[in-house]
């Protein structure tokens, strides 16, 4: 008993350090601010969430993930960073849903680009210990599906996902970014472990080696707050300015040219964590084949991937994005989140 009290109040001592660190540092932050909420609550369970205003009990559930505040704990000084909008409403639900499945639990921000998704997951995330959901400050988006061939704006969203990244990571946290249209079955979080800067799935180069060829996907990559992870997403990020090209492209050319510096990547084996296409030619070849998580990021468009996620039993939302924020305003009843979501 002696022993387990202090540990109890050493825990204590280090949450509150933290806490104080995180406070100084969101007063000279200016760039930062749209990360604050989920960074308070992962410190300990005494302060409100400014994104919800409710405090939050250790023993407590969250309706989206199911996890209490001692949960997320347990996984100090990690953060998943996701960003959606109206059109992709329903895949990010989705996700969550993979992840609730699987009993996951990390402190999860979500970055809504448009106010109707704020709206929505603001009021479904509130009271949860894990699921975080913050208004973009750097500029709106358009509520519908932005489709490639809106180039302009596509490649706009895209160039805004570095910056999240970045501020996460200048606080020292580590970060797993995830695209939206990926589909958990295991977690993936005992694959980040060892010494590297950066870890995500090479599409070109045999696992584990490290080719000429690579070609890293930065829709699902973990990265660590390294000075070389630092110098290389500011270095991405510059590199992005001004220019209408996909955020991979850029990234890759500089990993290739090991510029401004050469990145420790710690690459994923596609067979666990494989694109969609790859996913459906495994799953053909072998009913019982088994990944990690899916990115659905090689099939193009949103009605194409909630088709092949349908084929596969992996659509867990019973309502398009549309009907979802219908059924919250009441225009179709007031449904319980878990008529709306296959748990």
């Amino acid at each position: 008993m002696a022993v387990t009290r202090i540990f109890q109040v050493l825990f204590f001592l280090q949450s509150v350090a933290l806490l104080a660190y995180i406070i100084h540092w969101s007063r000279n932050c200016d760039s930062c601010v749209i990360l604050k909420t989920a960074m308070i609550n992962q410190a300990t369970g005494n302060v409100y969430s400014k994104a919800t205003n409710v405090p939050f009990a250790s023993t407590e559930r969250g309706q989206l993930s199911n996890c209490t505040l001692y949960d997320i704990l347990q996984r100090p000084g990690v953060v998943m960073l996701t960003t959606t909008n109206l059109g992709f409403l329903d895949m990010t639900m989705n996700m969550l849903a993979s992840v609730r499945r699987v009993g996951i639990c990390v402190n999860t921000t979500i970055i809504a680009e448009d106010k109707k998704v704020y709206k929505y997951l603001h009021k479904k995330a509130e009271g949860d210990p894990a699921v975080h959901v913050v208004m973009t400050n750097s500029g709106l988006m358009q509520s519908g599906e932005v489709k490639r061939k809106n180039a302009r704006t596509y490649f706009d969203l895209l160039k805004k996902r570095q910056g999240y990244v970045f501020s996460l990571l200048e606080q020292g946290f580590e970060v797993l970014f995830t695209d939206s249209d990926t589909f958990w079955f295991r977690d993936p979080f005992r694959y980040f472990q060892g010494d590297f800067d950066m870890s995500m799935m090479d599409t070109n180069s045999p696992y584990p080696t490290r080719t000429s060829r690579a070609h890293y996907c930065a829709g699902f990559s973990y990265m660590k707050p390294t000075i070389v992870t630092l110098m290389f997403v500011k270095e991405w990020i510059r590199s992005l300015k001004g220019k209408q090209i996909m955020d991979q492209i850029v990234m890759n050319k500089l990993l290739q040219a090991d510029k401004p510096v050469h990145v420790n990547i710690k690459p994923l084996d596609i067979k666990l964590f494989p694109p969609g296409p790859t996913f459906y030619e495994f799953l053909a070849k072998n009913t019982s084949y088994s990944a990690v998580v899916m990115h659905a990021a090689s099939i193009r468009g949103h009605d194409e991937k909630v088709q092949k996620f349908k084929s596969s039993n992996m659509w867990l939302v019973n309502a398009s994005s549309d009907e979802l924020v219908a059924r919250e305003q009441g225009l179709y009843g007031n449904n319980s989140l878990s008529e709306l979501i296959i748990f």
